[in-house]
């Protein structure tokens, strides 16, 4: 949706204390995650907003350049599962694809995303 400024996810990445990795989903925008991706995205991109929020729609690129609403469920529904069982229940599968090439497993499901550890 916005214009993504990945300093500011770095910087904040930096002043998390502890165990950590950072992995962004390329191509998306907030409204990917939510139902109904591609609708909300046209809907608010395709919306005339006016004064502060101009700038907006002008940023926004269309929903046929950003990753689908399949791909970044896939992304959030995986990832969310596989950190809940990894730190909950301690599963060391869970914990192996974590620590392993997270890039090249979703990219082999078509999910393209960077992936930033310290």
């Amino acid at each position: 949706m916005f214009r993504f400024r990945w300093p500011v996810m770095y910087e904040i990445f930096e002043r998390t204390p502890g165990t950590k990795q950072m992995v962004i989903l390329r191509r998306a925008d907030h409204v990917h995650f939510m139902d109904n991706v591609e609708e909300l995205h046209e809907t608010m991109r395709k919306s005339p907003f006016s004064g502060e929020l101009a700038w907006i729609s002008k940023e926004m690129r269309p929903i046929a350049e950003l990753c689908s609403g399949e791909q970044a469920h896939l992304f959030a529904r995986g990832l969310t599962l596989c950190h809940m069982d990894a730190v909950l229940k301690r599963q060391g599968d869970a914990q192996r694809f974590l620590a392993g090439d997270i890039e090249a497993q979703l990219a082999a499901r078509d999910v393209d995303v960077i992936v930033h550890k310290p």
